[in-house]
């Protein structure tokens, strides 16, 4: 890391360390075990210190292209592609047909479409994970992939990662959020208020 990369790494630390506004004197990611921590640290470099924040939580609203980005202390343990902690949660305004959501799931299980919201949530151990993994979801969505090839080209991207370099899928975002209309979806109510009748 060359030295104004460390200057910047060291501030982006000391903003997630010191998160929550005027007067925050406790540090709430000091205890955080190391992928939360650097998690935290990277997010925080890139979008400044979060909205919110707990005890298990920093949350950001509204960050570059995300509805929300969650950073949490301890994450879902995850062996796909390679063993890992998914600490980092970003979601997008993105509709996927419910007759794909089984194509989504099989292709990662920490992608997730969420129906109500209009979303589509990525968790993975770092921002550029997500991003590779909604570019595939996307992929997968429109039909350009299968899940089984999706998946081969995550563990391909993920080894290109080890190896030092950024794969082209998990640089930049390809997903086009959804935000013309409305992309929720809350259903239909089959249980009415008493006294009334369809």
């Amino acid at each position: 890391m060359s030295p104004s990369g460390s200057c910047r790494f060291a501030l982006a630390v000391a903003l997630v360390l010191t998160a929550g506004g005027a007067g925050a004197a406790e540090p709430i990611a000091a205890d955080w075990p190391e992928p939360a921590r650097k998690a935290a640290a990277a997010i925080a470099e890139k979008y400044g210190p979060p909205q919110e924040q707990t005890a298990t939580l920093l949350i950001w609203h509204r960050n570059g292209p995300w509805i929300r980005t969650v950073v949490h202390k301890v994450g879902a343990e995850h062996d796909f592609p390679a063993k890992h902690s998914d600490v980092v949660e970003q979601s997008l305004p993105y509709k996927v047909p419910l007759n794909l959501f089984s194509a989504v799931a099989t292709f990662n299980g920490s992608v997730i479409p969420d129906r109500t919201r209009g979303t589509l949530t990525a968790y993975g151990a770092d921002e550029a994970e997500n991003v590779l993994s909604l570019n595939l979801a996307r992929a997968v969505v429109r039909g350009e992939l299968t899940p089984e090839q999706a998946r081969e080209q995550q563990v391909a991207a993920t080894q290109e990662r080890a190896g030092g370099k950024t794969p082209e899928l998990a640089a930049k975002l390809t997903v086009e959020p959804q935000q013309q209309g409305d992309v929720t979806d809350p259903d239909t109510a089959m249980i009415l208020p008493p006294g009334r009748s369809r």
